[in-house]
């Protein structure tokens, strides 16, 4: 962006990230763009690098840009870190004298988030699972019209998941207000999803009216739906080792009882049978076959009318 400037952050052993920094002659909120909290997701990557070094001028305000959070698991293209296993994603606000992970969390929350109005996370489905084009958000209640909310409807974004109460440990629940995107192929590029978060991003500052351009309003209305968000906890697991087996597309709509995959043996033999206990929306999918006992499988969420 025009004006912006360049700093280092160094986090001790967990090696450190850059900040591009844009701020307009006026005041004005200050909004935090990241990419790369989780190694492998890279659509988030190239778009907060796009957006640290394209010609926007913001006419208010400031933006701060962080487009490689984890560089240690960037290097690596890993959800986690290779140092100490830690995933980012689960450790804000962090620990100055903890774990690596936990010192890089702590120096991104004291150096860029804190005392944020808005953040904006660029996050992708990474290479376990497959996830429809959503924004996420906090909110208790459905009728919450909040700056987060507002954002995450200007995103532009197929699916808006709310999520009650606040997930302890993730960049959205240390500051007040944030959204957090995703879309398919954490594991591999997709060029028209990068596109999608710049432009969706110039659409929340335009919102904002930091910016006096932004992309034309996309035109589908977002699906509104409701439920918890972590990937690592609140989805449907299986009971046997085996072979998962589905047909699903993330971001479907599935009835209760409807079959949403089954674990089978390598000869074909049917262990067990996955069915939904409710009317949902498909909100990810588990990629690789390959399952033991617990693995999760399938997220689901409800309307949100």
């Amino acid at each position: 962006m025009i004006n912006q400037m360049h700093r280092r952050v160094s986090a001790g052993t967990a090696g450190g990230f850059d900040v591009w920094t844009a701020e307009a002659a006026a005041p004005g909120p200050r909004v935090v763009i990241l990419g790369g909290v989780h190694g492998d997701e890279t659509q988030g990557v190239l778009a907060a690098g796009r957006l640290a070094s394209d010609d926007t001028r913001l006419t208010r305000g400031s933006v701060d840009v962080v487009p490689i959070c984890h560089e240690a698991a960037f290097k690596t293209d890993s959800r986690t870190s290779v140092i100490d296993g830690g995933n980012l994603a689960r450790v804000f606000p962090g620990d100055s004298i903890g774990r690596p992970t936990q010192q890089l969390a702590h120096h991104i929350y004291t150096e860029v988030l804190s005392g944020a109005d808005l953040l904006i996370d660029l996050h992708t489905s990474g290479q376990g699972y497959d996830m429809p084009f959503i924004a996420g958000y906090q909110a208790d209640m459905a009728s919450t019209d909040s700056l987060a909310k507002q954002a995450a409807l200007a995103f532009g974004a197929d699916l808006l998941w709310r999520h009650p109460g606040r997930s302890e440990g993730r960049t959205v629940s240390v500051v007040d207000q944030a959204i957090y995107v995703e879309c398919s192929g954490g594991g591999s590029m997709s060029p028209a999803s990068v596109e999608a978060y710049v432009a969706g991003v110039q659409r929340v500052l335009a919102m904002m009216d930091m910016v006096a351009i932004a992309p034309p309003d996309p035109a589908r209305a977002a699906i509104h739906v409701t439920g918890d968000g972590d990937l690592d906890r609140d989805m449907i697991s299986v009971r046997h080792a085996g072979m998962f087996v589905t047909d699903l597309v993330s971001g479907a709509k599935v009835e209760a009882g409807q079959l949403l995959g089954m674990v089978v043996t390598t000869g074909g033999q049917v262990l067990e049978e996955i069915q939904a206990p409710y009317e949902a929306w498909v909100m990810a999918v588990k990629r690789r076959p390959p399952v033991i006992r617990d693995d999760l499988v399938v997220c689901l969420a409800t309307s949100d009318e």
